[in-house]
């Protein structure tokens, strides 16, 4: 793989602003996403600037998963990854005190403790992440394979990082996640082998500078009534209240119903739940017992798996 430009090789998470940034000078957005056609009439195009170890992008989860759940039929999402950690050569976040991997472990529970979205950080201690780079490589396979399924191949990687603290650079792991959602592994070890999904990432490394985006997560939201840019972590009520200006959309009802809502999230924290359903986090961990929901520890607070269907 051909070496980036060297501010994309490392980044910074910040607790104070929500984001996890890249080094170097901000280029101006530009007045229309790089390298994207205009949404489709009637679709908002949300253009997500991200990274799968990124903390502020998983502390977004649940204002992410409120949105795209309800307004699924009028979004059309695009993922781009900026490359946050390149390796840990020579790297040095002075203002965050981070060094060494396991300098990440007390930030994250920094993050955690901020936004109430609970965070396993045994991985910088176990298991350390070497870089985002391979997952990232992987998603971009992904998107070459199956595009449909790309954005649940990043929850999923989510969600063994964040809640299992697995380490998501390792290549078993990564092909086990693409077993999982049921697609070919061997067409996705042919995209890994020949350099197409590297050749895939690298592009997205190049649109991260072409869209001016110096930081994780940045949402670009463009409807038929208007374009907006989102920086960083954001409450679920601003993240809507910002697609409804843009999309010119009506505001839909949170997902009552605790039978529906595990339906449409699966696995998800406890804040998540409460982001879909209106309910206060303790009043959705009691329905959640209620509707048979299992639940385990993650750092202070829980992730919930639904009650398994029962198959005739």
């Amino acid at each position: 793989m051909s070496q980036p430009d060297q501010s994309l090789a490392e980044g910074v998470c910040d607790v104070e602003s929500g984001i996890c940034a890249l080094p170097g000078d901000s280029a101006p957005l530009p007045g229309a996403s790089a390298g994207t056609p205009a949404p489709e009439v009637g679709l908002t195009r949300i253009t997500y600037v991200t990274d799968p170890i990124c903390s502020a992008c998983w502390i977004l989860e649940p204002a992410w998963r409120s949105l795209t759940e309800r307004y699924r039929d009028l979004v059309d999402v695009h993922h781009v990854y900026g490359g946050l950690l390149r390796g840990w050569q020579g790297f040095h976040d002075a203002g965050n005190g981070i060094r060494r991997p396991e300098d990440v472990a007390h930030h994250w529970d920094k993050f955690a403790q901020l936004s109430g979205q609970p965070i396993n950080s045994s991985v910088w201690w176990s298991d350390p992440i070497d870089s985002s780079y391979p997952p990232s490589i992987a998603l971009a396979a992904v998107r070459r394979l199956a595009p449909a399924q790309e954005e649940a191949y990043l929850r999923r990687l989510r969600e063994e990082l964040f809640l299992d603290g697995r380490n998501i650079a390792a290549p078993e792991l990564l092909e086990a996640l693409v077993v999982e959602l049921g697609l070919d592994v061997s067409s996705y070890r042919r995209l890994i082998e020949n350099g197409e999904a590297e050749s895939e990432f690298e592009r997205d490394l190049v649109r991260t500078h072409e869209l001016g985006a110096r930081g994780f997560p940045t949402l670009i939201l463009e409807g038929p009534d208007g374009r907006v840019v989102l920086h960083g972590w954001i409450q679920p009520d601003r993240l809507e209240n910002t697609f409804l200006t843009v999309s010119g959309a009506t505001r839909r009802p949170l997902i009552s119903s605790i039978d529906d809502a595990t339906e449409r999230l699966g696995t998800g924290t406890s804040l998540e739940y409460a982001a879909l359903t209106g309910h206060s986090v303790t009043e959705v961990e009691e329905l959640l017992a209620q509707a048979g929901a299992t639940s385990r520890p993650v750092g202070k607070g829980k992730a919930w798996s639904p009650k398994p269907r029962k198959t005739p």
